[in-house]
């Protein structure tokens, strides 16, 4: 071993004692840190130990199928809360008019103009009237009161008809006008072929009274009737002003019928109607006119608004 070896050998010994009390200076604090040992796992609650659930899909991207999301509305990008709770969703209308439909339910109810004609038999009847068709005119109020399904139906009618004719007594100037008024009630059973035509039978039966004035006398006279006649109803489909429950239909009916009508004769007397201020009047005669039979045939147009 040479001399230099042997000088730095000896210089690497005699600083050995200087690094060893270094490394311990620097070991120090390490030593003096306490060590935290973990803590033993402990024992969930069952309300605490909830199952993985399934994994997060992601979601789909918007597609033009899907709703796309509203704008904000002008309340919203004013700050108003309640708004922003309810979203801004359109507001709807509190009426929204729709147009007409139509229906065929069944309508019960309707109001009709009458018109009667009828083929006169008694010549006092067609004196009195100059015609042998005489031609009268009222209304009717008709109602569905069973309807047992869809085809059958049993519909009552009260109508009033009144005619008035005047005609001149041959020979003479005198003239007659013949007032009549009849009030009916009607029952008729009907069946429908189709939804807009119908067959019938009905019968119906009245109390009438005629007024008869020639010049200045006059004479009233009551009579019964009874009529028993067969037809066909037509209707028009119901037309709704608007959609809805409480929406009423409004229809056209209509009746023709044919029948034959009894009814009592009368006696024609007219007396005079003429009062005088004094003390005994002159009395005057009762004028016998004649018999006048009302019973003929018939012929009944009605036409209503159903509903």
């Amino acid at each position: 071993m040479t001399k230099s070896n042997r000088e730095a050998t000896q210089a690497t010994r005699a600083y050995l004692p200087l690094f060893a009390m270094a490394g311990l200076l620097l070991a120090s604090p390490a030593w003096a840190q306490p060590q935290v040992s973990p803590a033993p796992p402990q024992d969930l609650p069952v309300e605490a130990q909830v199952p993985p659930g399934p994994p997060a899909q992601p979601e789909p991207p918007l597609t033009a199928a899907q709703p796309q999301p509203l704008p904000p509305s002008p309340y919203q990008l004013r700050g108003y809360p309640y708004a922003a709770q309810q979203g801004a969703q359109p507001q709807p209308k509190l009426f929204e008019p729709e147009g007409p439909v139509t229906t065929w339910d069944p309508l019960r109810f309707t109001v009709a103009l009458e018109s009667r004609a009828s083929w006169l038999f008694d010549s006092g009847a067609k004196r009195l009237m100059e015609s042998r068709y005489p031609v009268g005119g009222g209304v009717s109020v008709q109602a569905d009161v069973f309807r047992p399904n869809d085809r059958i139906a049993i519909r009552l009618d009260l109508g009033w008809i009144t005619t008035s004719h005047t005609s001149f007594q041959s020979g003479s100037v005198l003239t007659e006008k013949l007032d009549s008024n009849l009030f009916s009630l009607g029952a008729s059973l009907r069946y429908h072929v189709l939804r807009w035509l119908a067959p019938f039978a009905r019968i119906s039966g009245g109390l009438g009274w005629d007024k008869l004035r020639v010049a200045d006398l006059h004479d009233r006279q009551q009579f019964e009737q009874g009529a028993l006649g067969a037809g066909v109803l037509l209707r028009s489909p119901g037309l709704r002003l608007w959609q809805g429950s409480y929406s009423p239909a409004l229809a056209v009916l209509g009746n023709l019928e044919a029948g034959y009508a009894v009814a009592t004769s009368s006696d024609w007397v007219v007396r005079s109607t003429s009062l005088s201020s004094s003390a005994s009047p002159i009395p005057t005669n009762s004028v016998a006119i004649g018999h006048m039979g009302r019973s003929a045939p018939y012929l009944r147009v009605s036409l209503g608004i159903a509903f």
